[in-house]
């Protein structure tokens, strides 16, 4: 048994080797990628970090397309990083916002390899150095911990929604299976017909105590941060026609159809940047 253990001990060393290896030299091609688009257009911007031991962290990029977009569509931009996409298990993180014609356009993209209130601290604050204009007024996220406190370190001013998709995807899965059956759909009237807060929070405490829910903790946590997700507590905030970072989710299903997680860095920029080229001729 300890000669096994030890020939899968070499076996799992030789991988990582192989990989830190494999790892390096792509993160070499990366820079020379980026470096060369900065030549063609010196507007293009990118910062690639690594880890303090020579191994690849974390990289940004915005191209001049994407720079100039912001200064006149970045008032809201969706933010999700549940977007896996290479060999490295990297997170992919791109920050999207939407034009005058209702498209979904990428502002700019990054590689994380922790997704730690650091790591988006140093997201976001290379965002704005990319961006002019500043902060944007409203961000939408799913519910993260370490990207909420980012948020509030990195874009202070900004209005940071949480993304009503996300959520209500969870009563299924939160609520007991014969209340959601039941009660689903008065829910969904409390969230999205009611016109002022005193409405919802009459009608939610209404479908509560009906469902015997008073005392359930998500749908009490929910209530808790309903000024961030709930639409009668966020009118007074631009959104752009975003409700919800689906947009997101709706991009990450186009680019799946050129995207494997067998791929290197190097091939998901190129099939990145094909789907988009791809995506711009067909709208």
């Amino acid at each position: 048994m300890d000669k096994i253990d030890f020939i899968k001990k070499d076996i799992y060393n030789l991988e990582c080797s192989v990989n830190g290896k494999l790892r390096n030299h792509d993160v070499e091609l990366v820079t020379e990628y980026f470096m060369a688009e900065q030549k063609k257009n010196e507007a293009f911007y990118f910062k690639i970090e690594g880890d303090g031991h020579d191994r690849f962290s974390r990289c940004f990029w915005a191209d001049a397309t994407s720079r100039r977009a912001y200064g006149f569509y970045g008032d809201v931009v969706v933010f999700d990083t549940t977007f896996n996409t290479n060999r490295y298990d990297l997170t992919f993180a791109p920050m999207l916002g939407v034009n005058n014609h209702g498209q979904t356009i990428v502002l700019a993209c990054a590689f994380l390899s922790k997704e730690t209130t650091e790591s988006f601290v140093w997201m976001f604050e290379e965002f704005k150095k990319a961006m002019p204009g500043g902060e944007p007024k409203t961000i939408i996220t799913d519910q993260d911990a370490a990207m909420a406190i980012a948020i509030s370190i990195a874009f202070p001013t900004t209005f940071h929604r949480l993304c009503i998709w996300h959520i209500t995807s969870k009563f299924s899965v939160k609520l007991p299976r014969d209340a959601y059956n039941e009660y689903w759909r008065e829910f969904q009237k409390a969230i999205w017909d009611t016109d002022n807060k005193d409405e919802f929070d009459a009608k939610w405490n209404i479908v509560v105590t009906k469902a015997g829910l008073t005392d359930h903790p998500w749908l009490s946590s929910m209530f808790d941060l309903r000024e961030s997700w709930v639409p009668a507590y966020a009118r007074q905030f631009f959104a752009a026609g975003m409700s919800s970072s689906q947009r997101a989710e709706g991009s990450h299903g186009f680019f799946k159809q050129y995207i494997s997680r067998r791929n290197s860095l190097m091939d998901f920029i190129i099939r990145f940047e094909r789907a988009l080229s791809h995506n711009v001729k067909k709208s």
